[in-house]
């Protein structure tokens, strides 16, 4: 038995900046693109994307927060990040190195359609070994560009000193 793939063409305008797609069948709405995290709409029903901006970022924080070996038969899907962070490194600059290394292989594996244009983490520690502050002693920027289009992201990970992982879309300047 020969199955077919069916291929759905979209003749409807985009906009380049926030790439939203029209609803051809109701003039004036737009139609979604893709569901959110976190999945815990009172409703029941999904949060919805309507631009490729909110999906990436909902797709870029569900891969940052997700552990290797979390997704059941994806076991490579994720980030180790809570691993590096408990590992015997001697140094910053190996610590740092050894984060970005794990968060940019994780995006060109998982998100090949995105270009990391920045990557930069500061560890928020004293010279006496203490943490400024408990919020974010580890803050990772990472601004990404969707290929083919002049749409960045610019994301910050705020990591505390917990190992508590929290992702958050910063401001454009």
């Amino acid at each position: 038995m020969a199955f077919r793939r069916k291929t759905i063409l979209i003749n409807s305008p985009v906009d380049q900046n926030t790439s939203q797609i029209r609803d051809l069948t109701k003039p004036g709405t737009l139609k979604p693109i893709g569901i959110t995290i976190p999945f815990n709409n009172l409703s029941g029903v999904f949060f919805k994307s309507f631009t490729n901006r909110e999906q990436v970022l909902s797709n870029l924080r569900n891969l940052l927060l997700t552990a290797k070996g979390e997704r059941y038969f994806e076991p490579e899907f994720g980030t180790d990040i809570r691993g590096v962070l408990f590992e015997n490194i001697s140094n910053e600059e190996d610590f740092s190195s050894r984060l970005r290394g794990e968060i940019s292989s994780a995006i060109s594996r998982w998100l090949p359609y995105l270009v990391i244009t920045d990557l930069t983490v500061d560890i928020n520690i004293t010279d006496e070994g203490q943490v400024d502050n408990p919020e974010h002693a580890l803050s990772i920027f990472l601004r990404v560009q969707i290929s083919g289009t002049n749409i960045y992201l610019p994301v910050r990970i705020f990591i505390s000193e917990t190992a508590t992982i929290r992702v958050t879309e910063e401001a454009q300047n």
